[in-house]
């Protein structure tokens, strides 16, 4: 699938969810996280998220990420169920909460490109920390040990940080309330917000009975291009960039990881592939380089709702991606990955027909030495 294709698929309100198999690398590699991204389960009816997990075990899957998105309750109850069968849960925390924000805060307009979003420069630290302690709180009452809490997502592409510029239609001339470049010290202003509440994260997890010694992995950053954003006018930083960034102001005393995500494309060569993918995980750096890198996101498309599956070919392009990902993990540049996704609307979905695609097994296959 394009990325064009992709960004339509992905520009609805979803809040990133997913699922992993903990598999031991290869002769002198550590532990690595292999899974798929669920989107919304919390959203879905108690039944129906049921069913998902359900799924997810008969199929071999030993962990699940969830998000902590608004309302609340049913995000809790989700990992809460997930818990209850025996799978992980890493917890991602959507930032597009309004209990994260003052009181009258008004979300960015996409104008009709994405969705609206609150801008990270308006984040308020003490009123996420709030949230997190509740929720850190009644993790530790249900008994629930996260293997690890990742606050954000794609906060570097203006798909999900209304810092960042949504350009005006092609058509139209600019105006001075239609920007088409963002306002560089807004932007400065919510990276510094941003690593605020990462610290006030690491200080929440530290108070917690039994996610103390959970892992603190920043957002998923998108890896689209920059051509490609500038075409459908929604600004971004590439990865590396944002990434240091944030290490200027302190990320690196805070965080275990940095999320990536990660997406070749199904079309072009496979050298092309290759060389999108290892572009992506460009600043994934073993220990004395940097931080590793979770990749909380990365899939193929097949667009065919036919059953049964044809997965042959994207089969193929995951254990292509998987390659690359295996090695990054045994050189320890990279320590999880997760696929997107199980079973939503989208073409990236494994779960189709009633069963695991063969791309969705080759996703998660153990690690060969």
């Amino acid at each position: 699938m394009s990325l064009r294709s992709r960004t339509r698929a992905r520009i609805a309100p979803a809040l990133v969810a997913g699922a992993m198999v903990l598999l031991t690398a290869g002769s002198g590699a550590s532990a690595a996280e292999l899974g798929f991204n669920r989107v919304n389960l919390g959203w879905k009816k108690p039944d129906e998220r049921q069913d998902v997990i359900d799924a997810m075990k008969r199929s071999g899957v030993a962990s699940v990420r969830l998000s902590l998105s608004a309302p609340v309750e049913p995000s809790l109850d989700a990992v809460r169920a997930a818990h209850a069968a025996g799978l992980r849960v890493l917890l991602e925390i959507s930032l597009n909460n309004r209990a994260f924000y003052p009181d009258g805060t008004s979300r960015r307009s996409a104008k009709g490109k994405s969705f609206d979003v609150y801008r990270l420069s308006d984040l308020d630290p003490e009123r996420y920390r709030t949230v997190l302690r509740q929720t850190l709180a009644e993790l530790d009452r249900l008994g629930v040990e996260l293997v690890g809490i990742e606050p954000g997502n794609e906060i570097n592409w203006a798909g999900y940080n209304g810092d960042l510029a949504v350009s005006a239609d092609a058509k139209a001339a600019p105006t001075k309330s239609d920007p088409t470049k963002s306002d560089p010290a807004k932007v400065v202003e919510g990276l510094a917000r941003y690593v605020d509440i990462v610290r006030v994260t690491r200080e929440e997890m530290a108070a917690s009975r039994l996610n103390k010694n959970a892992k603190l992995i920043s957002a998923g950053l998108s890896d689209m291009p920059v051509p490609f954003s500038r075409r459908i006018g929604l600004e971004i930083v590439p990865a590396p960039d944002w990434t240091a960034r944030m290490q200027a102001l302190g990320l690196d005393a805070l965080v275990d990881a940095y999320g990536i995500h990660v997406y070749p494309g199904s079309t072009g060569t496979r050298a092309r592939r290759d060389g999108l993918v290892r572009e992506a995980l460009s600043f994934c750096g073993p220990d004395g380089a940097g931080k590793p890198c979770w990749i909380t996101e990365w899939g193929v498309a097949n667009t065919s709702p036919r059953c049964p599956i044809d997965d042959k070919v994207r089969a193929a392009q995951v254990e292509q991606v998987r390659a690359i990902i295996d090695a990054d993990i045994a050189a320890g540049r990279v320590e999880a990955a997760y696929y997107f996704d199980w079973d939503s609307e989208t073409p990236y979905s494994v779960w189709r027909c009633g069963s695991l695609s063969s791309a969705g097994r080759a996703a998660i296959r153990p690690m060969a030495d």
